[in-house]
């Protein structure tokens, strides 16, 4: 019985490799090349257009074929030869008919590349049927224009392939970055990056293509991924020689110059492609962030109307805040600062919303360093009251008290640079107010660190006590370190470049590395053990 199943079996596997021979078989290489010289030499051979691409269209539904040696070489023939006779016939097509198989044929492409198979012999296939999509585009707009003398670009094809090459892709290929690992996206990256006309008609038609994921019911993780893919690795152009743009290349065959080189068009574009995407529903925290990483400097500079990133910045920065994810609310502040800076946008809680990340939990992270490079930029100002400086001194001095030496390290010189560097005089009452005795048993700190508004702390009214106790800290960098403020003003500023990337392990290796005058006191007695009898600890209880 066992045999007799078994040959069953065999039948049956044999008849459906039979039947994939027979597709190969009866349309070889060939006979494909064949039926494309009879299609291109006559019109009455048009209709043999029919055998050909029926042949793809039943083949790309049995990934098996594709992407065997032998079907992966019949499939590219098919699409080469689609393509070439395509190619030819655009100039020709007229008939409803005509167009019908031409965008089935586009359609096929875009079905291989919707498939998920990682093989490479796939990855082949969807390379050249961009090529091929890419090849018929230009093709279309040297013969599909309204009349020879007017020029045109085929944005309704370009959309059709943007559209599918937005959504196809698998989700866990997205960094964590933002950007995603996709080789479809990569080799369309040479012709975005390489031609002016298909980066102008790229953010022209994005919004056009968001609407259709989002009427289409698509996840947008992907879309999203791979726009920050494309943006993120070099800007859309050099700001400084914006005026060299018209010596750009093109990829079609003439563009309506006036428009495609209008920089002032192309920023629209550009902002209204942003905003769409950004528009996206239930975005998620890692997307802002990609958004976040590139904003100052892939972003701002190539918008029409920066402060439309306003809403976005003020969202991103309550995410941030209610995700405890400090990164993401330094992030946005420093696109509103930048917004402020450039653009002069009027944002009076910056600084309120800058002091509310002020947590004991700040000087744990390994965002520790850049926080405090962004914070110098932010309090750089000359124009902000002593109150606010107040506050921030006294609050960072304050969580001085629980942070680990590296964070301590980055807090005093950043205090001295704030009271000296930036001539906030009136902040020198910090360090010299005094009491007596008297007061002293009855002191209170009027400092409020539970406020959230830093002209209303009375900061302004403390002192820095904080950093007082530090001369007794047990690490010696900080207790020599903080006995600057018992010195007089006449050193210059720090750079803080100097102290920021401080951590735990350079602390420990200044430390191990440090060369010693003499010899370093040891415990006289010697032991073999720390516990148990006769150890270092056995006359004590534990």
């Amino acid at each position: 019985m066992a045999v007799k199943s078994g040959k069953g079996n065999s039948g049956k596997a044999s008849k459906a490799t039979s039947e994939k021979k027979h597709v190969q078989e009866t349309f070889s290489i060939a006979d494909i090349e064949k039926l494309r010289n009879e299609i291109i030499e006559s019109p009455k051979n048009y209709n043999k257009i029919v055998k050909l691409q029926t042949l793809l269209e039943k083949s790309i539904k049995d990934v098996d074929s594709l992407t065997s040696s032998s079907g992966l070489k019949v499939h590219r023939s098919l699409l080469f030869n689609l393509t070439k006779i395509y190619l030819y016939l655009v100039k020709q097509i007229v008939s409803k008919w005509l167009i019908a198989k031409y965008e089935g044929f586009q359609r096929c492409i875009f079905e291989i590349w919707n498939m998920t198979n990682d093989s490479d012999k796939l990855a082949t296939l969807k390379l050249d049927g961009l090529e091929h999509l890419m090849n018929l585009l230009k093709q279309e707009s040297k013969y599909m224009r309204p009349s020879d003398d007017e020029s045109y670009f085929p944005s309704t094809t370009y959309r059709k392939i943007i559209f599918e090459l937005l959504r196809s892709g698998v989700k866990s290929k997205i960094l964590n970055d933002g950007t995603i690992d996709d080789y479809l996206l990569l080799e369309f990256q040479e012709y975005f990056n390489k031609y002016w006309d298909l980066k102008f008609y790229f953010f022209q038609e994005f919004p056009v293509v968001v609407k259709m994921i989002r009427d289409e019911d698509i996840e947008h993780y992907i879309a999203f991924s791979k726009l920050i893919t494309l943006i993120k690795l070099e800007p859309l152009y050099e700001t400084e020689n914006k005026d060299e743009i018209t010596e750009k290349s093109v990829f079609v065959y003439r563009v309506p110059e006036n428009m495609v080189y209008s920089v002032n068009q192309l920023h629209i574009n550009f902002e209204k492609s942003l905003i769409s995407a950004l528009n996206f529903p239930n975005l998620q925290k890692e997307e802002y962030l990609s958004i976040l990483s590139i904003l100052h400097k892939r972003i701002i500079p190539f918008f029409s109307d920066a402060t439309k990133l306003m809403d976005f910045l003020t969202a991103s920065y309550t995410l941030g805040i209610k995700s405890k994810d400090i990164t993401m609310s330094i992030l946005s502040l420093n696109g509103l600062w930048e917004l402020m800076r450039v653009y002069n946008l009027d944002y009076p809680d910056f600084y309120k919303n800058l002091y509310a990340i002020l947590t004991p939990d700040l000087l744990h992270l390994r965002e520790k360093s850049r926080f405090f490079r962004l914070l110098d930029l932010f309090m750089s100002s000359t124009h902000l009251s002593a109150s606010i400086v107040a506050s921030f001194i006294k609050k960072l001095a304050r969580l001085s008290l629980t942070a680990p030496p590296s964070g301590i390290v980055s807090i005093i010189p950043f205090i001295y640079n704030l009271i000296k560097k930036y001539n906030h005089t009136t902040c020198m009452l910090l360090i010299h107010s005094t009491t007596t005795n008297e007061e002293d048993l009855v002191y209170e700190d009027p400092f409020d660190e539970n406020e959230r508004d830093p002209s209303l702390t009375n900061a302004i009214d403390s002192s820095i006590w904080e950093l007082e106790t530090m001369i007794n800290h047990y690490h010696p960098n900080v207790s020599s370190l903080v006995k600057i403020f018992q010195q007089h003003f006449t050193k210059y500023s720090y750079n803080m470049e100097d102290f920021l990337d401080w951590n735990y392990s350079k602390l420990i290796d200044a430390e191990m590395d440090k060369k010693l005058k003499g010899e370093v006191g040891l415990e006289f007695e010697k032991w073999n053990k720390m516990f148990d009898d006769e150890g270092y600890l056995q006359d004590y209880l534990y």
